[in-house]
């Protein structure tokens, strides 16, 4: 093989290389975790303000997988007065399709039950908010949901 037909590989071969790149990167999804992130990157002093709120009276993790299969979401006792506009979100950072959002009211124990059927097993980011007693509280924690 003379050099003329290497330099011709070599071309091909590369222009071949950078066609299946090209291809590849344009499978990839992009997704944002939030939709209107701007709009809530503006709003993110009142959540940091609601974190502190919540440690201040505990720094206990709020969502558990129970042993029974279902997810329990536990409001501190001292924040039951008043409770009200209690909002959590499970979001995937893989799949959009599989977030999961819903308002909750906890029973007099300030317990929240949520059906594991809802889920896909898999890593979940929960963002758990409400008001109380005239403050708002907020918390991120992450959960590994088992199948």
């Amino acid at each position: 093989m003379n050099w003329g037909y290497k330099i011709t590989f070599v071309i091909i071969t590369f222009i071949v290389a950078m066609l299946t790149m090209v291809y590849v990167a344009m499978q990839q999804t992009n997704e944002m975790v939030d939709k209107n992130y701007y709009a809530q990157e503006l709003k993110y002093q009142n959540l940091i303000d609601a974190a502190h709120n919540l440690n201040a009276v505990s720094t206990d993790p709020l969502v558990l997988q129970n042993p029974d299969g279902g997810i329990a979401v536990q409001i501190p006792a001292t924040l039951l007065s008043g409770f009200k506009n209690g909002k959590i979100e499970f979001l995937r950072n893989d799949d959009q399709d599989k977030d999961i959002s819903l308002e909750f009211s906890p029973d007099t124990n300030g317990v929240f039950l949520i059906d594991q059927a809802k889920f896909s097993p898999g890593l979940y980011k929960a963002r758990i908010g409400w008001d109380s007693q005239e403050k708002q509280y907020y918390e991120e924690q992450e959960i590994n949901i088992k199948g």
